[in-house]
């Protein structure tokens, strides 16, 4: 690398000597491999400027084609270099982007150097240094005797010294600062979007899947909390300063990484960085076959675990060091399936079924397979009251598990199903703390425990304990966010329930279940007006304003009464003469009778709700909307049979 003028560089406690190509630190010379070199020499040049990775690889690497992983080493090793002399910050990372050194730099060429050794030191006065308001002739005749030339020096002495000491103290200060935050244990940590290196976009459902992968493997670990996948989405082609990011999602650390396939070969690189600091703690480069690749992510996963020092049970470190081969098509069907699924809609759903039972056939061993298959029928039984799909998801929870007992997500699946479709509250419960003891960090298994389980129970503060922790885990997940609320208005907290309402809207406006959760606020506080506009707004935001003109349009002429008679008689949806609804929610068309007091339809609507097994009913003893039926019989009787009494 060619530097014009071979001027030198000072920052810091260091120079940067280009001409005999060494780093100086007072008198010592600290020799760095030639790439190194001139990876430093290009930032310091720089002007503060960010540098993209390309331009550095082009520039360090001429006319060369290397990895990613060249640069990043080059990065890691110059800031232990650069930390171990003075501690102080000198190249910033700005993910996904490149580098900026941050250091006030001084070029020092030949004729620079000479300028200052020839400036003069002292400080001469004279009738143009005085203050300005007080300025005196040199033509008058009153002559101020000049002050001691001893003085002057003393003076100026005390100035500069009292001036270094400050400037000192303000650099110890800040040393101290930082040197205390790197020292401080890291205790939780997401892992970034990894970046796919292949510039294919058809492979990002890889890349994707394998950060998956690796946030499941860090998240078993008890010792350390680990950022779900939903929330760390949100970053994937998004620039954010680490310190930001840190601050957002509530973490000492980040992993960035890469990954790049080629054929059946994968590269995992991997680097961990304290988000306060921007401190490079550690990076290293995985290579392996695609067969072996949930190896090589518990590879990954123990040496970060390694580098944060939590010290390991013998069971989390065995559980790294399983062997684990799987078919290669398999496991690729097994990721696409998993892209789909965190879409969270019907049609992905049915796509990732379709992958997964590809998956299936392709290896009829492959327990995440079976696992993947149980959550997209839950939720899809869930949403479609499908009771079948249900039925569906314990057999493939249930093979996975027997399969691999070890799979949170199979014993979290297991759980709901025993709800929903047995109404086993016990076998449930126990299936939760399987999965919450073999996976702490798994925010779905902390969600649903508190969601369908504790807090139909009536275990209210145990139902909101746990859905704040699949908060801590999950900070930006809408539903989580929005089923707190739920929990707060279960547990007759209504404005703690309108408040984490409110922080839903701030984060999506848009998000439909929390317009349907404010529906049953408002309804309880007896507010119809801003109930009407609720339910308006509902039918808009899921593209049906016929129904919001008809709701208008009962509403102006009968208020609230006749709305709810009209949504108790079309099972839930205020249909006009003209549409009746073919399928609707019987628990729906329960509440609207109960809201009308007429107890014999809305427990007539509740043993329809019960024949047909909707999720609903699982709220029974503890929805505020039931009040009005509580002393019935009837409703004591479906309780029992539910297993709530």
């Amino acid at each position: 690398m060619d530097t014009p003028g071979k001027a030198s560089f000072e920052f810091g406690s260091f120079r940067l000597d280009t001409c005999d190509r060494v780093l100086l630190r007072g008198r010592e010379r600290l020799e760095l491999p030639p790439r190194v070199f001139d990876t430093l020499l290009a930032l310091v040049q720089s002007g503060g400027r960010l540098v993209e990775k390309d331009e550095l690889m082009r520039t360090v690497w001429p006319n060369t084609a290397v990895e990613e992983n060249n640069l990043s080493q080059a990065v890691y090793l110059l800031r232990k270099i650069l930390q171990d002399g003075d501690g102080n910050r000198y190249i910033e990372t700005v993910p996904n982007r490149g580098y900026r050194f941050v250091a006030r730099v001084r070029e020092l060429g030949p004729e620079v150097e000479s300028s200052i050794k020839e400036r003069p030191s002292q400080v001469q006065l004279g009738p143009d240094n005085g203050n300005s308001g007080n300025h005196i002739s040199s033509q008058s005749p009153i002559k101020t005797p000049p002050k001691p030339r001893w003085l002057v020096w003393c003076l100026a002495g005390l100035v500069g010294a009292f001036a270094t000491l400050l400037v000192v103290q303000a650099s110890r200060w800040r040393d101290r600062q930082k040197n205390q935050s790197d020292s401080e244990p890291i205790r939780s940590l997401a892992v970034l979007p990894l970046q796919n290196l292949s510039n294919d976009p058809a492979e990002e459902y890889f890349a994707d899947g394998m950060t998956d992968e690796l946030i499941t493997e860090l998240a078993q670990v008890r010792q350390l909390k680990v950022v779900s996948k939903t929330s760390i989405m949100q970053y994937k082609g998004v620039r954010r300063p680490l310190p930001q990011i840190g601050r957002e999602l509530g973490v000492d650390a980040v992993v960035e990484g890469s990954i790049l396939r080629s054929g059946n070969r994968v590269r995992i690189t991997a680097q961990l960085i304290r988000t306060a600091t921007d401190h490079h703690i550690w990076a290293k480069a995985y290579e392996g076959d695609l067969n072996n690749v949930l190896s090589l992510q518990a590879l990954v996963a123990e040496a970060i675990t390694d580098e944060v020092k939590l010290g390991l049970t013998p069971a989390e470190r065995n559980r790294f060091r399983v062997s684990r081969p799987v078919d290669p098509e398999a496991y690729e069907d097994y990721l696409r399936g998993r892209y789909y699924w965190n879409r969270r809609e019907v049609g992905a759903f049915q796509k990732a079924i379709e992958f997964y039972n590809q998956a299936i056939k392709k290896d009829p061993n492959f327990a995440l397979a079976y696992s993947g298959l149980a959550d997209c029928d839950t939720l899809l039984a869930l949403d479609t009251l499908g009771p079948g799909l249900m039925a569906e998801a314990k057999a493939a929870a249930l093979k996975a598990i027997e399969l691999d007992d070890g799979l949170a997500e199979a014993h979290t699946s297991l759980a709901a199903v025993r709800i929903f479709l047995d109404w086993d509250w016990t076998g449930s419960e126990l299936e939760f703390k399987r999965a919450l003891d073999l996976n702490p960090n798994y925010a779905p298994a902390h969600h649903w425990y508190g969601n369908i389980l504790l807090g139909p129970l009536g275990r209210h503060e145990e139902a909101i304990a746990e859905l704040n922790r699949a908060r801590e885990l999950d900070p930006l997940s809408l539903i989580i966010n929005a089923d707190l609320g739920y929990a707060y208005y279960l547990a007759r907290r209504y404005d703690s329930a309108y408040t984490q309402y409110q922080k839903v809207l701030v984060m999506d406006r848009n998000f439909v279940p929390v317009h349907h959760d404010l529906l049953m606020y408002y309804a309880q506080k007896k507010m119809y007006d801003a109930w009407l506009q609720e339910e308006i707004a509902d039918f808009e935001l899921v593209g049906d304003p016929e129904r919001a003109l008809v709701l208008k349009h009962l509403y102006a002429n009968g208020g609230f009464p006749a709305v709810m008679l009209k949504m108790a008689e079309s099972r839930g949806a205020p249909e006009s003469s003209a549409k009746v609804r073919e399928q609707g929610s019987f628990c729906t068309a329960a509440e609207a009778y109960a809201a009308l007091q007429a107890k014999r339809p809305a427990l007539a609507a509740l043993e329809q709700c019960y024949v047909a097994r909707e999720p609903g009913l699982i709220y029974l003893k503890v929805e505020p909307a039931w009040d009005s039926l509580r002393s019935e019989p009837a409703f004591q009787n479906l309780e029992h049979l539910i297993g709530l009494r």
